[in-house]
């Protein structure tokens, strides 16, 4: 499925900033820019299918919600995205208007607008005891979290690894691990200094530095009950495994049979070979020389697990992680380059209202 970013054309005429690119690019300054586009809008009536603000066919329009964003913050996905490399499995029609982002205070895919239309099942309610960029830097990440913690298993008591617990996803999985599900030993990898200070302060039992450490020595024969791939070390990870353990990844080449869950369908016949001959079968063969198995999800948008998320963040229980906060779309690039250089710790937000 061809996945096009036309918003049509405002009844009233209304317009509105976004940030927005044309072609793929690995250098953002050359394919970014902030341009003024039609502001999108709800054109379903009342009980009758319509066109969406992205031109495909959505449901009634008590089923859709406009947005006025006040923060959108980035992810590694957005870079994925800009490079060009989910082209092969969700082609993008170029239009003068391909919005980047996925998460705002809210969620939507091109959220870095002043305006998105979301489905009501797809959102909550901020909590009223953060502000808009902290609860723009949850949605996205806090979700990959919890649904690989929970389809890894993860219960009271449980031995989790985490690597990279000072990124965007790990240093929400930390917290998640041990809040949510009651883990009983969280372990993750860490620089040394602000990083491993960090991962202190949001719960985890051990870290490991992974400058001068190697997890898969240092950890092996630990017998953890899961391990979540946050960066493309799912091979590494069968030595740490119990016998039943499971690697459950978010980084790397994805399985057909994640493509077509996260789809929602099958996927063609070239897309599938592609991602036959790109299979992380050293991941799957590693899981199952520990008895273990390993498994590719995608994140799914989920309005009920973001209000379950929600009353943690409320009560203090989860906190956002951001490093980088600018004011104004204006300077989003300022954001982008943080969240590109890889040295973020926690997520980097836009407030697109100062």
């Amino acid at each position: 499925m061809v996945t096009t970013n036309t918003i049509p054309t405002h009844p009233e005429g209304k317009t509105m900033k976004a940030v927005c690119f044309s072609s793929f690019g690995k250098d953002p300054k050359k394919v970014l820019e902030v341009k003024t586009i039609p502001r999108p809008f709800i054109i379903s009536g009342d009980g009758d299918d319509g066109e969406g603000n992205d031109g495909t066919t959505t449901t009634t329009k008590s089923q859709l919600l406009l947005i006025k964003v006040h923060a959108c913050a980035l992810n590694p996905i957005d870079k994925i995205r800009l490079n060009g490399d989910l082209a092969a499995v969700k082609p993008e029609q170029f239009t003068d208007n391909n919005v980047l982002g996925y998460d705002v205070s809210g969620m939507a895919y091109g959220a870095l607008s002043e305006y998105v239309v979301c489905s009501a099942t797809e959102v909550a309610l901020k909590p009223t005891s953060i502000s808009f960029a902290e609860a723009a830097s949850f949605p996205l990440a806090g979700l990959t979290a919890y649904q690989s913690l929970k389809r890894g298993g993860v219960k009271e008591g449980s031995k989790v690894f985490i690597p990279g617990g000072a990124g965007g996803v790990g240093s929400l999985a930390i917290q998640i691990a041990k809040s949510v599900f009651k883990a009983g030993y969280v372990c993750t990898t860490a620089s040394p200094g602000q990083g491993t200070e960090l991962c202190q302060e949001l719960g985890a039992d051990r870290i490991i530095d992974y400058r001068s450490e190697d997890f898969e020595t240092v950890l092996k024969g630990e017998d953890f009950d899961m391990a979540f791939d946050t960066m493309h070390q799912g091979d590494k990870m069968g030595t740490l495994l119990k016998k039943g353990g499971k690697i459950i990844s978010i980084s790397g080449p994805p399985s057909i049979e994640a493509i077509e869950e996260g789809m929602g369908g099958s996927v063609g016949f070239v897309v599938k070979m592609l991602l036959f001959l790109t299979r992380n079968r050293k991941a799957e063969k590693a899981a199952e020389k520990a008895g273990g198995s390993w498994e590719y999800i995608f994140m799914k948008p989920s309005g009920d697990d973001l209000k379950k998320l929600g009353a943690f963040l409320e009560r203090g229980e989860i906190k956002a992680v951001i490093d980088t906060e600018v004011d104004g779309i204006d300077n989003f690039m300022t954001a982008v380059d943080k969240l590109w250089s890889g040295r973020s710790k926690g997520k980097c937000v836009i407030k697109i209202i100062v």
